[in-house]
């Protein structure tokens, strides 16, 4: 008997099995039948479908690759996926469920048919194939969700935060007002401001992090602007702000650009604090700004230590970087932070359809290049 009719002909034996299997996950302890079985039947009608529909090699050697066709809406693997969640499934729990799954067919339909021959063999390959196509769809669904529902949880709570802090902050520059209070006094209320300002700054990288992943990426409002005024602005703050870096600004070419003023601010304060913290202590870091046709090319270069090939292939994704640390430098660390900054910066540049790249070496330094298209510019 081939393997798709057998599903069919012991539908309730499989469906029974999973029942029982899913009663031993914890989140299932006092669910109802039909929560216990949830998609699965019509997950295994989709198996079947599958078994009973021809395959060239390429289009196996496709689903393999994770190249499968195409399907409208949600498949019942993708529904299942949000219904555990929803119950409560980790995603080894998840994972688990497809297992048993997989194991209680095949057990079943060796008992059945005894030997294998050919027909047999490639029934099995295929509905394989179908399991981990499923158990693809659950997981990236899973995840999707997951991730989401994180971001938004960062968005709320970096928005919750702003308004203690600013209480904080507000409190901080009405006591260095006060001329009355000792100067022990002023020196915390203006480390209390120092530190607000900070915060202030870590939380407004945490928004934008947590909103570029919830899908609607940076906001950017794009004006006409003089790049080589307000690159001089920001290196001259940039200064004050480290005083011990000799930090060197060149200019060159036509700078007019529409870009969002406020955002591309940020990005270059981002990289020139990111050249400060990971540049040698004290010394030189180099920007420079060239106007040509239709683009501008920065370029901000610190003299330090090389960035490994594994940290630069993770450089603007803040996750991978902490992931591939060891135990000891994620818990050993203080003075590191997440780098949320420098994804955000990539994403500022992304937004207004520009580039960022950098390269490492222990002779030449780091150095970033933001390639960014001018724009329609009307000054």
């Amino acid at each position: 008997m081939r393997l798709a009719s057998f599903i069919r002909n012991n539908l309730e034996v499989v469906l029974q099995e999973w029942e029982d299997f899913a009663m031993t996950i914890g989140p299932l302890n006092d669910a109802s039948k039909v929560e216990l079985r949830d998609h699965a039947k019509a997950m295994l009608l989709v198996i079947c479908a599958d078994l009973e529909t021809a395959q060239a090699v390429q289009e196996s050697i496709d689903k393999s690759r994770g190249n499968s066709p195409e399907v409208f809406g949600d498949t019942a693997a993708e529904s299942h996926a949000a219904e555990r969640l929803n119950s409560g499934f980790s995603i080894e729990e998840l994972m688990a469920e497809y297992r048993a799954m997989r194991s209680s067919v095949l057990r079943l339909w060796h008992a059945e048919v005894g030997q294998a021959d050919e027909f047999a063999l490639r029934d099995m390959v295929r509905f394989n194939e179908a399991i981990d196509q499923s158990l693809t769809e659950s997981i990236a669904r899973y995840s999707e969700i997951h991730r989401g529902s994180q971001n938004l949880f960062l968005a709320i709570l970096g928005h919750d935060i702003r308004n203690p802090l600013g209480a904080i902050a507000m409190g901080s520059q009405l006591l260095l007002h006060d001329e009355t209070l000792p100067d022990r006094h002023i020196r915390i209320s203006r480390q209390i401001k120092s530190s607000a300002n900070r915060v202030a700054e870590i939380v407004a990288d945490l928004l934008d992090f947590a909103t570029t992943h919830l899908g609607s990426g940076i906001p950017v409002t794009p004006t006409p602007m003089n790049f080589a005024v307000e690159s001089s602005g920001i290196v001259d703050e940039l200064r004050m702000l480290h005083p011990a870096c000799d930090i060197r600004l060149d200019v060159a070419g036509n700078l007019l650009a529409n870009w969002d003023r406020s955002r591309i601010g940020q990005a270059l304060s981002n990289l020139v604090g990111n050249a400060v913290q990971h540049g040698v202590e004290n010394g030189i870091i180099w920007i420079s700004a060239t106007g040509h046709q239709d683009e501008i090319v920065w370029t901000i270069k610190n003299e330090g230590k090389a960035i490994s090939p594994d940290e630069l292939r993770f450089m603007f994704d803040p996750a991978k970087r902490f992931a591939i640390k060891s135990a000891t430098e994620r818990s050993g660390s203080t003075s590191e932070h997440l780098g949320l900054g420098l994804y955000v910066t990539q994403a500022i540049v992304a937004a207004h359809g520009g580039t960022i790249h950098v390269t490492s070496t222990a002779l030449e330094g780091t150095t970033f290049t933001v390639r960014l298209p001018r724009g329609r510019v009307t000054l």
